[in-house]
């Protein structure tokens, strides 16, 4: 359809004006709407949204328990920017219950538009379950696309897996999966220990799960596949510290002494380099029980974790968090960013404790906006708050009445283009 012609801000010719704004980064774009009417108009146009850089839109919310009999977890969805023309957002994913044979789809990750799901077998037990292949689909094109199981081993017989998507539109068209497992018991059944963490890899382009072995591995790498045999992904009860940052993988791993490093995998499951999070200030120490949190943000890693005084376990007013920035990934400089206490984020119900997850003042940290100094936080399962550095602001962003997992809250940043690796469409 021909594009009806337009006046354009600061009198240049539209396309160009287009053509500027596709350049800069999403935070430029929306601060240009603030400058006239014309401008807002311009990034507002949902004809335009194929072109410009896209800043994140909200939060996809899962409601625990809420697997209903379509097969489909039930989502909610938070918006952050509002638009004089909404977006068609769906958080029923009523597209995907079209889907020939579905059983279970449950949730696993995001990454720049596009959403993972897993496909499992019905059953009554809630992990271990018979993995049956993926679902990766687009929420805003609602595109989907079937990805069968790596066929490595069964889940029965794994002691971890996580399966993470990666997906960087600038560089490429195609997804990648990357399916990390453990095998926890031999061939006779019994536990199997020390045995080291496996990888395989799913490109669309391709089609395929590659695998290679363990000694190829560390033939070509040494050292830095060492956090294979020595590490876990990931605690009991919480899901994998991971962030996509510049086209790599990068997951939190705990070693055999319990300390935390990160270490960066690209989208062949190749091992780039291990990052060590930055040290806690003198007389302090990082909660164990918190573990640290890691996310992208303005292209760069970041590191969150509460700072509790050394010798004091569940001192009143010791209890903060600190915001890292890795500024410079080759020499590994992690920059101080920003401090808040919990007497900031909640006024006078100071959590006395660092293990605890019930009262007012306990939360989990949810993501760093993409494009903006500002953290999202989850207050007691019940309440989405925002804190903005810049402004020292804390805001209240949703509530809800019953109890949400900070694992079940995904971020998300629409992406406009159809995709051809995406075969169906709804």
């Amino acid at each position: 359809m021909e594009r009806p012609k337009r006046s354009a801000p600061a009198g240049l010719p539209y396309d160009s004006i287009l053509e500027i704004l596709a350049r800069l980064p999403a935070r430029s774009v929306y601060r240009s709407k603030c400058v006239a009417k014309a401008w807002r108009d311009l990034v507002d146009d949902p004809l335009n949204r194929k072109k410009l850089p896209q800043t994140l839109e909200g939060f996809f919310i899962m409601k625990p328990g809420t697997v209903g009999v379509d097969g489909v977890e039930h989502f909610g969805f938070i918006n952050l920017l509002p638009r004089p023309v909404p977006l068609d957002i769906d958080p029923s994913f009523s597209f995907l219950k079209k889907l020939p044979e579905t059983e279970n789809l449950s949730f696993l990750d995001s990454c720049n538009g596009l959403l993972l799901f897993v496909h499992a077998r019905k059953s009554d037990r809630l992990y271990p379950f018979d993995v049956l292949g993926y679902v990766v689909c687009n929420p805003a094109t609602k595109q989907w696309e079937a990805v069968p199981a790596c066929g490595c081993l069964p889940m029965t017989d794994c002691s971890e897996w996580y399966t993470f998507l990666a997906f960087h539109p600038a560089v490429s068209s195609h997804f990648q999966l990357i399916n990390c497992w453990k095998q926890g018991v031999d061939e006779e059944g019994e536990d199997l220990e020390d045995e080291a963490l496996s990888v395989c890899t799913y490109s669309s382009g391709t089609r395929t799960w590659s695998r290679r072995s363990q000694t190829d591995w560390n033939n070509e790498q040494g050292h830095l596949e060492g956090w294979r045999h020595q590490g876990t992904v990931c605690y009991p009860g919480a899901m994998p510290q991971h962030a996509f940052v510049n086209c790599i993988l990068h997951l939190m791993v705990w070693d055999l002494d319990d300390s935390p490093i990160v270490a960066a995998v690209d989208i062949q499951g190749k091992t780039q380099r291990i990052i060590k999070i930055p040290a806690a200030a003198e007389g302090m120490r990082w909660a164990h029980a918190h573990r640290g949190h890691i996310s992208q943000s303005q292209g760069r890693l970041h590191y969150i974790n509460i700072e509790i005084e050394v010798g004091t376990p569940h001192p009143e007013k010791c209890h903060e968090w600190s915001i890292w920035d890795l500024q410079d990934y080759d020499t590994q400089e992690w920059v101080l960013k920003d401090t808040v206490s919990f007497h900031k984020l909640f006024g006078e119900n100071i959590c006395r404790n660092e293990s605890c997850t019930g009262c007012k003042s306990s939360c989990a940290v949810v993501a760093i906006h993409q494009d903006c100094n500002v953290v999202f936080f989850l207050q007691s399962q019940n309440r989405l708050i925002a804190y903005d550095m810049d402004r020292k602001e804390v805001t209240v962003v949703a509530t809800f009445e019953n109890k949400i997992w900070v694992d079940g809250i995904a971020p998300y940043v629409p992406y406009f283009t159809e995709l051809p690796v995406l075969t169906n469409k709804h």
